[in-house]
């Protein structure tokens, strides 16, 4: 090569460095801004987000994304006529219709104006996400609050309120009560305690702002935004937070306070191989200070990694999500808590996924799928042998799960039971499945395959809530078997 010709070339590469690092810079900040636009929705039952939509200039929501948490869901397009029936439990059967370009439609046979016209985006249907609460308020009949700014949606009389009590002293103390346990995100800096509450449903108290007489604690913030609260302590000098309450309180202070005595931890998976991806990991979810029992559900695939195509129009990603959300429901009746790993159409690797699981430490992971193969329903365990690990050691990361195997059988076995009560055909077996081999907690992964009137079953409400219900009380019979948590 001609030195003189070295320069300029090296000079060419070194622009097109910057104009991809500049374009990877900008498509991060696009990939942030869309992963913010969610609704969050707290109701007594579930806790969960829907993403939002912009349709001609204005935010809009699934109809079946909003209810499918909430009660069963039976949705049809017919032309340009969408068409839903919902039953909230306990409750009657409600019927939905709403036409496409137009704003106005019927509810339980009543005429329903809302405040743009009803949208189609390949077979789901969408309405403006000012609707949502007089909607909501019609089918449910109970009380329905939307902060549409801040993109947070309460049913029911959801809201935790929060109290303020200044203890002076040396150190002074602050107080912050909850009328409902809390699990917020604590950073601190130099002057400042952030809370930030993605998963509770905490809203003002009256006065959002609050200033103190003390040298050491000068004062409060609250805001909302993006989904989420935000309570922002401030002061002079460095400044700590502690749960107290089993998290029904939270403390500021200037000096450190001892911790609440927790159970011995349960062993921890090793940390995985070195990415090589270019994805961020997510961040873990905070998981509660004091012992608790937590089903982590996962649905499976996401994003590009659509699954299995279980019809031309109907992915493998979407029915995981959408049983998922029904084992959630049916998990909340039974009085059990439980999460999703994924709530929208995120795509998350095996390595991420067994991450977050063993970060948030469940008494119980739960891998959903679907098939358009096969009968009935698939109930896996990990193909590993058993081993005897010593609490509190770490874990071999691909063989987390052998020392949680017999856990794992049992709740297996349990719910293989109630699919039989329900005359569901099921089939119990061991394969050596990502990420469950990973997870250092009981684990088993449950596949939905047609039932005898063929593949279209797998999007037939009736038949997803009669396995999210085998599912829920397979767990709730061995639950005194799971070890309830601490973090």
């Amino acid at each position: 090569m001609n030195p003189a010709s070295r320069a300029p070339r090296a000079a060419l590469v070194a622009a097109l460095a910057c104009v991809l690092t500049f374009a990877v810079a900008y498509l991060d900040r696009v990939h942030a801004q869309a992963e913010s636009r969610q609704l969050a929705v707290f109701s007594l039952q579930a806790t969960y987000s829907v993403p939002l939509v912009d349709i001609n200039g204005l935010p809009y929501v699934g109809l079946v994304e909003v209810l499918e948490p909430l009660g069963s869901v039976d949705a049809r397009r017919d032309g340009k006529k969408y068409k839903v029936q919902f039953t909230p439990p306990g409750g009657k059967k409600a019927e939905l219709q709403f036409n496409e370009g137009r704003d106005k439609g019927k509810v339980r046979g009543n005429n329903f104006k809302i405040a743009a016209n009803f949208a189609f985006q390949g077979e789901r249907g969408y309405i403006p996400l000012g609707s949502v609460s007089s909607l909501l308020a019609q089918l449910l009949s109970t009380q329905i609050v939307l902060h549409q700014a801040s993109q947070r949606l309460f049913i029911g009389g959801s809201e935790t309120r929060y109290s303020l009590d200044l203890r002076k002293g040396t150190p002074s103390r602050l107080l912050i009560g909850f009328s409902s346990p809390v699990n917020p995100t604590i950073a601190t800096e130099p002057g400042y305690v952030h809370l930030k509450f993605q998963r509770a449903p905490v809203v003002s108290s009256g006065n959002d702002s609050v200033t103190f007489d003390d040298p050491v604690l000068t004062g409060a913030f609250f805001s909302e935004h993006d989904g989420m609260a935000q309570l922002d302590i401030t002061g002079k000098g460095a400044l700590m937070a502690n749960f107290a309450d089993g998290g029904k309180t939270i403390i500021v202070t200037a000096a450190p306070i001892t911790a609440v005595e927790a159970t011995p931890p349960l062993p921890q998976a090793a940390a995985p191989p070195a990415q090589t991806a270019t994805q961020a990991m997510p961040r873990p979810p905070e998981a509660p200070p004091a012992p608790r029992f937590l089903v982590l559900i996962d649905p499976a695939h996401g994003g590009d990694d659509i699954g299995a195509a279980i019809t031309p129009s109907l992915p493998e990603k979407d029915v995981a999500l959408a049983l998922a959300r029904r084992v959630q429901h049916q998990l909340a009746i039974k009085g059990i808590t439980s999460s999703l790993l994924r709530t929208g159409d995120t795509n998350l690797s095996l390595d991420q996924r067994a991450t977050w699981a063993n970060a948030v430490r469940p008494a119980l992971y739960l891998s959903i799928h679907a098939a358009n193969t096969g009968k009935g329903v698939h109930v896996f365990t990990s193909l590993l042998p058993v081993a005897d690990v010593s609490r509190g050691g770490f874990l071999p990361w691909d063989t987390a799960q052998a020392s949680f195997l017999d856990l794992s059988s049992a709740v297996a076995g349990s719910i293989a039971a109630e699919l039989e009560a329900r005359k569901l055909p099921n089939t119990t077996l061991v394969a050596a499945l990502r990420p469950m081999n990973n997870i250092a907690a009981p684990a088993i992964a449950v596949e939905l395959a047609p039932n005898p009137s063929g593949v279209e079953s797998l999007a037939n409400a009736a038949y997803q809530d009669t396995v999210a219900q085998s599912i829920a009380a397979g767990v709730a019979a061995v639950r005194g078997k799971l070890p309830e948590v601490a973090p």
